[in-house]
C-alpha cells in the first residue's frame, strides 16, 4: 500500500513546498503595497500638520503652496504606484489559488486510493474468513455424516 501512494505523497510535498512560495510572493507585494499605503497615510498627516504651521506663521502661508504641489506629485505617485501593484496582487492571488486546488486534488486523489485500498483489503480478508468458515462447516457435515456411515454399514454387516 505505501508502494501505491509514495508517488502522490511526493507530488503532495511539492505541491505545499510550490504553494508555501507563492504564499510567500503574495505577502511579499502584500508588504509592499502596505508600505506604499503607509507612506500616503503618513503624507496626509504630514501635510495636515504644515497646514497647521502654515496657519500659524505669516511666512508659512506663502511657503506652503509650493509645498501642497510636492504633495500633491508625490500623493499622485504613491497613487500610481498602489495601482501598478493590483495586477501584480491579483495574478499573486491567483497562483496561489490554482496552487492550493492543485493540493487539494493530490490530497483528494490520495485519501481516494488509501480507501480503495483498505476497501480491497478488507474485501480479501472477509473472502479468506468466508473460506474459512465453509471449510467449518464442510468438516463439520463430513464428521456428522461419518458416524451415520459407519452405523449403516455395521447395521448391513449384521444383517
Amino acid at each position: 500500500m505505501a508502494a501505491k501512494t509514495k508517488g502522490l505523497r511526493s507530488l503532495i510535498r511539492l505541491a505545499e513546498a510550490d504553494l508555501d512560495d507563492k504564499r510567500r510572493v503574495l505577502v511579499e507585494i502584500e508588504q509592499q503595497e502596505a508600505t506604499l499605503q503607509a507612506r500616503a497615510v503618513a503624507l496626509e498627516a504630514e501635510k495636515e500638520q504644515e497646514q497647521r504651521h502654515a496657519r500659524e506663521l505669516e511666512v508659512g502661508a506663502f511657503a506652503y503652496a509650493g509645498y501642497a504641489r510636492g504633495v500633491i506629485e508625490r500623493r499622485e505617485r504613491l497613487a500610481a504606484q498602489i495601482a501598478g501593484m493590483q495586477p501584480q496582487l491579483e495574478e499573486a492571488r491567483q497562483a496561489v489559488a490554482e496552487a492550493f486546488q492543485t493540493l487539494k486534488r493530490y490530497e483528494t486523489a490520495l485519501a481516494a486510493r488509501i480507501k480503495a485500498d483498505k476497501d480491497a483489503t478488507e474485501r480479501k480478508d472477509q473472502q479468506n474468513m468466508d473460506e474459512i468458515s465453509l471449510n467449518a462447516h464442510r468438516r463439520r457435515q463430513m464428521a456428522e455424516a461419518a458416524p451415520a456411515a459407519t452405523s449403516s454399514v455395521s447395521r448391513q454387516s449384521r444383517a
